[in-house]
């Protein structure tokens, strides 16, 4: 239909992600929704399997969107990981885990659909942030730096790519009902009851859910 766009939406099979999908496919989009996981058979738009934490996989998804459309006009960054617990129950391993799909991942998609929405003189890339983004959120300090990540990293982006007719936007959702509570990562250090934090992790988490 004329003013279809093709639109490729990540984290696509549950909350914020297949809300965005239903909505744009109801508007006549071509709308391909994304998961690490195969289709779950009862959306109205194309399913591609995509880990955004894996170059390879970007790489494909990105090639067989093009392959079978021939453009991406945008795209929703929505694939996200919720981390909880104190800082110093944190180790560097669960930390890179976050922002591998919260900054990293958001940035490979970006990387690679860049080339052909400069070619094409047009794009929409929209990041999805959080007020969590905005103000450090006590035992959610991870997924709070990871937001503010991407936040700065979508403003500088927004400004280089410009001049190519590209538009780069960030939305800060505060608390939303959605299955990120129940796909919430926590930190080996916050389950152990020795943990000076652990009585105060578990009651805020208990209050954010």
């Amino acid at each position: 239909m004329a003013g279809s766009k093709v639109v490729l939406v990540t984290g696509a099979s549950s909350g914020i992600g297949r809300a965005t999908a239903e909505h744009l496919s109801a508007r006549g989009h071509r709308v391909v929704g994304t998961s690490r996981r195969e289709s779950p058979g009862d959306a109205a738009w194309t399913w591609a399997v995509l880990d955004v934490t894996d170059e390879a996989s970007v790489a494909a998804c990105v090639a067989g969107v093009l392959a079978s459309h021939g453009r991406i006009d945008a795209v929703v960054n929505n694939a996200g990981l919720v981390m909880s617990g104190a800082v110093e129950d944190t180790s560097l391993a669960e930390a890179q885990l976050s922002f591998e799909t919260n900054v990293f991942g958001a940035m490979r998609l970006a990387r690679a659909v860049l080339p052909g929405m400069r070619a094409q003189g047009s794009g929409t890339i929209v990041n999805m942030g959080s007020l969590a983004g905005r103000v450090g959120m006590p035992f959610q300090g991870i997924y709070s730096a990871s937001k503010f990540a991407l936040e700065g990293l979508t403003e500088a982006l927004a400004q280089e790519v410009a001049a190519f007719g590209v538009t780069v936007a960030l939305v800060a959702p505060g608390d939303t009902a959605t299955p990120v509570v129940d796909n919430r990562v926590r930190t080996a250090g916050s389950r152990d009851p020795a943990s000076p934090y652990a009585a105060a992790c578990a009651r805020v988490v208990a209050m954010y859910e």
